[in-house]
């Protein structure tokens, strides 16, 4: 059986907003249903976030918000066998255009590292 692996996840704000997290979803693993984010976050890194690895490709989903949801930063993370991942950011609503979103994946042994980033556009 395939396992997909373990995301290790580093969520960094560049912004001065507080980001409010306003909704996040798990489907399709079997090892875990549930991943607890931080339910604001502010300039800086947020580490010690993360999802075991599951015996069946899983999604990992979650959408934070700076102005209580007309605004929502969206990172929908696809994990897929022992390589296979597909990060998608979007910004939507009604100040969409002033963020930019971006991730930084590695992969090591004990799995997927990706840093999650948040920033104003200049």
């Amino acid at each position: 059986m395939t396992t997909t692996p373990a995301l290790m996840i580093l969520l960094t704000s560049s912004s001065s907003e507080t980001l409010t997290l306003k909704s996040c979803k798990v489907t399709g693993s079997s090892s875990a249903s549930s991943l607890d984010l931080p339910k604001t976050i502010n300039r800086g890194t947020y580490g010690g976030l993360g999802f075991p690895s599951s015996a069946t490709p899983y999604n990992v989903e979650w959408t934070y918000t700076p102005d209580g949801g007309s605004t929502l930063l969206t990172f929908n993370t696809v994990l897929n066998g022992p390589t296979g991942l597909t990060v998608t950011p979007s910004e939507t609503g009604k100040n969409a255009s002033a963020w930019q979103l971006g991730e930084g994946p590695s992969l090591s042994k004990e799995g997927w590292l990706i840093r999650y980033y948040y920033a104003p556009k200049s």
